[in-house]
C-alpha cells in the first residue's frame, strides 16, 4: 500500500478522535458551504462530506478543501462510480464515502490517496470491503442494528473501524458505541437544505456534547487496596453507608465506608466464598458446605440449630450466593478441580432451614442475581462462559429450565461476579479481561465495557447513587504481572 492512503487514514482518525462525527451535508449549495462548515468547525466537528446528489457537489467540495485546508477532513458521499472517484481526487478531498460495497471504487480511492468508507449491510459485504483494502466501513442504514454490529465486531479484524450511519440519534449513540461503532454519520439532524449557519451550529453543539459525554465515559478510582488474594462478593450496606467484601483464601472480611479510603479488616473463623444481607439486617455467608450467619464484631460464624444439608458432591464446595425478598438463600456449588457438569444450585428458605439441591449439570456457578420481580434468577457459569436465566419460583424454592442470555463472545476474560443495575441491566466482572461489562438482560447485547487497571476483576455491586463497587484479585498473577498491575487486589469505585 502506498503512503498516501495511510496518511489519509491518519488524518481521518485524528479528526474523529475527540468528536466521532461525520457531518453529511446533503443539498448544500456552494454559496452557503463555507459558513455552514465553519459553524460545524466552531462546534468541534472536524469531518464533513457533501453527497454527490447535492447541487454542484464537486465545486462545493473544492471550495471547502481550499478554505479549510488541514483544519477539516472534507470528502464526498454517495460515490458509486470510478469517474466520480477521480473527480473527487482532483478536488483535493480525502474522504470517499459510498452507500454500497464496490471493490473497484475502494481500490481507486486508495490509489488516489483517499480513505474509502464503503457501505455494508451484511457480514459478506463488510469482509469484501476490507479485502479490497478499506479500513473504515459504514453500517448503513444502522437503524435498530446495534445488536448486529456487536455480533459482527466479534469477528472483524481489530483494526477495522465501523461508522454507523442512518437512524443514529443522541439517544442511541451510547448503544452503538458499546456495540463497536467508532464514529457516527449524521445528516438531516445536523443540516437540512436551506438551514442557516446559526441553526446548523446550534445542532452541532448539541451533537458534540452528546458524543463527548459518551466518549468520556465513567470515572474509575481505587478506594483501598487490601491486596486481596481473591476479592469476592461485594455487598453494599445502606445503614453504615459501607461496602463489605470477603477474601476466602485469607478468611478475611473487608469493609470500606463511603467517602473513606480506609479498609477495615476482620479475620473470620472460617473461609466464606460469598456474603449477603438478610431481610432482618443480619449478615449471612456461604461456607464450603452450607450457610451461616456472621458476627461482624468477632468474625465468628454460626450455623442454624436445625440446619441440615443436602449431600454436596465429593470435591465440590459452595461458591456465590443470592438472597430473595423473602429471605431465601440460593447458592451455586462448584467442583474444586473445575470439572465440567459437576456444578449445582442449592436453595434454603432461610439461613436456619434445610438446604436442597435444585439444579445440576453446571460448570462453575458464579454471580447470581434476581430480577426485580423475583421470578428470574440470573447465574453466570464461568466454565462454559454463559450467562443463564432460570425461571424461578421463590415460594416453592425451585427453578425451571434455563436459557442462555449471552456467551460473551468476543469479550476478553471469563465472566465471574455479577450485579443488577437500577435500570435492570446486568454488569459482569471479567476475570482475566481487566474489565467489567454491561449486558442487556433480554437480548444479551453488550452495552458497555469499562476497563480497570487490574486483570483479575472478580465481582461488583451497586451502592448509593448508582455507584459501582468492584473487587479485584491477585490470585494466579506472576510477580511480573503484579508489578505491571500493582492495583490488583484493590477495591475500585466506578462513578458515571
Amino acid at each position: 500500500m502506498t503512503h498516501a492512503p495511510r496518511h489519509s487514514d491518519q488524518r481521518l482518525e485524528a479528526a474523529l478522535a475527540d468528536t466521532p462525527l461525520i457531518a453529511i451535508l446533503r443539498g448544500l449549495p456552494s454559496s452557503d458551504a463555507v459558513a455552514v462548515v465553519q459553524a460545524l468547525f466552531d462546534a468541534g466537528i472536524r469531518v464533513a462530506e457533501v453527497p454527490l446528489n447535492s447541487p454542484t457537489p464537486f465545486d462545493t467540495i473544492r471550495l471547502l478543501v481550499e478554505h479549510f485546508g488541514r483544519d477539516m477532513v472534507i470528502g464526498a458521499g454517495t460515490v458509486t462510480q470510478l469517474s466520480e472517484v477521480r473527480q473527487l481526487a482532483e478536488c483535493g478531498a480525502l474522504l470517499c464515502v459510498s452507500p454500497n460495497t464496490n471493490p473497484e471504487v475502494i481500490t481507486e480511492a486508495l490509489r488516489l490517496g483517499m480513505t474509502p468508507v464503503p457501505g455494508f449491510q451484511t457480514p459478506s459485504e463488510a469482509f469484501a470491503a476490507l479485502a479490497a483494502g478499506a479500513r473504515h466501513i459504514k453500517l448503513f442504514p444502522a437503524t435498530g442494528r446495534a445488536n448486529d454490529l456487536q455480533a459482527l465486531k466479534a469477528v472483524l479484524p481489530q483494526d477495522a473501524r465501523v461508522v454507523a450511519v442512518g437512524g443514529v440519534t443522541p439517544q442511541n449513540i451510547e448503544a452503538f458505541r458499546a456495540a463497536g461503532a467508532g464514529a457516527f454519520g449524521v445528516g438531516s439532524d445536523l443540516y437540512r437544505k436551506g438551514d442557516s449557519a446559526d441553526v446548523v451550529g446550534a445542532r452541532a453543539q448539541a451533537w458534540v456534547l452528546a458524543c463527548r459525554e459518551v466518549h468520556r465515559g465513567p470515572t474509575v478510582s481505587i478506594v483501598c487496596n487490601p491486596r486481596a488474594s481473591i476479592g469476592e462478593a461485594p455487598l453494599w450496606r445502606q445503614a453504615p453507608q459501607a461496602v463489605l467484601w470477603v477474601d476466602p483464601v485469607q478468611s478475611k472480611l473487608f469493609s470500606a465506608k463511603l467517602g473513606s479510603q480506609r479498609c477495615d479488616v476482620l479475620t473470620l473463623d472460617a473461609a466464606l466464598s460469598s456474603i449477603v444481607e438478610l431481610p432482618d439486617g443480619r449478615l449471612a455467608g456461604a461456607l464450603e458446605d452450607g450457610f451461616c450467619t456472621i458476627d461482624e464484631l468477632t468474625g465468628r460464624t454460626a450455623r442454624g440449630p436445625i440446619i441440615t444439608f443436602a449431600a454436596i458432591d465429593a470435591g465440590c464446595r459452595f461458591n456465590d450466593m443470592a438472597v430473595d425478598l423473602a429471605g431465601g438463600l440460593w447458592a451455586g456449588a462448584m467442583h474444586k478441580g473445575l470439572l465440567a457438569t459437576r456444578g449445582s444450585l442449592y436453595y434454603a428458605p432461610s439461613v436456619d432451614a434445610t438446604c436442597t439441591r435444585i439444579a445440576t449439570g453446571l460448570g462453575v456457578p458464579n454471580g447470581m442475581v434476581f430480577n426485580s420481580a423475583g421470578n428470574r434468577l440470573y447465574v453466570i457459569d464461568t466454565l462454559s462462559r454463559n450467562l443463564l436465566a432460570f425461571p424461578a419460583d421463590i415460594a416453592a424454592g425451585r427453578v425451571g429450565e434455563p436459557t442462555i442470555v449471552t456467551d460473551f463472545m468476543g469479550i476478553a476474560g471469563k465472566p465471574d461476579g455479577m450485579a443488577m443495575a437500577p435500570d435492570g441491566s446486568l454488569w459482569v466482572a471479567m476475570w482475566g479481561g481487566g474489565c467489567i461489562v454491561q449486558i442487556a438482560p433480554d437480548s444479551g447485547a453488550l452495552l458497555r465495557t469499562i476497563a480497570l487497571p487490574a486483570p483479575q476483576v472478580s465481582s461488583l455491586c451497586f451502592g448509593a447513587a448508582g455507584r459501582l463497587w468492584v473487587t479485584t484479585s491477585r490470585m494466579r498473577l506472576s510477580e511480573r504481572e503484579l508489578a505491571a498491575a500493582p492495583a490488583s487486589g484493590a477495591l475500585f469505585s466506578v462513578t458515571f
